[in-house]
């Protein structure tokens, strides 16, 4: 039987929406592999398992929400030591001293994707995997159907976006807004 694709999520207790995100979207995927997803381990649970599937992992995703809590520190090193093909998200969102300290150290040595709402996430965490998939395909052994299925899902996703309206920004905060005079 082949191995399944090992995936490893480090976030903060602050994005399980996210977390339930990753997992619909790998569920929705044209890929017969099966899945192993690992996410950074609640309080009081053992850290070293989630290190160890950190380093077994094909990819590695860091979701930066509102704070940067441990061990997302340690799983990110054993992820750049093991040199693990990394997709970094960051919300956008006031960020707790920990998370702003880790942008200003990181934020410029790596590619990041913002996001500002579930529905951003998702089609952002959607196409990067997709991209990151193609990428490994070779790795994977995954077959031409395979990859023309994801190939296909890219398509749709980018055409989606081109058709998507521009949505408005700044008007769900406090303001004054003058008439004409």
């Amino acid at each position: 039987m082949a191995e399944p694709i090992r995936l490893f999520v480090s976030s903060s207790p602050d994005l399980e929406a996210e977390r339930e995100v990753v997992g619909q979207v790998v569920a929705g995927l044209p890929i017969r592999l099966g899945w192993e997803i690992r996410h950074t381990p609640k309080p009081g649970e053992a850290l070293a398992p989630a290190l160890e599937a950190v380093e077994a992992a094909h990819l590695y995703v860091f979701i930066l929400g509102m704070d940067y809590a441990a061990p997302m520190g340690l799983e990110w090193g054993r992820a750049v030591r093991a040199r693990k093909r990394t997709l970094v998200f960051v919300k956008e969102v006031p960020h707790s001293p920990a998370a702003a300290l880790w942008l200003s150290e990181h934020g410029a040595k790596v590619e990041r994707i913002a996001f500002d709402s579930l529905a951003a996430f998702r089609h952002a965490f959607e196409r990067h995997l997709i991209q990151a998939l193609l990428d490994l395909a070779e790795t994977l052994r995954l077959h031409l159907d395979e990859i023309e299925g994801l190939a296909a899902r890219m398509k749709a996703l980018e055409e989606a976006a081109l058709q998507a309206p521009a949505v408005a920004r700044g008007a769900d905060r406090s303001a004054i807004i003058l008439g004409e005079r």
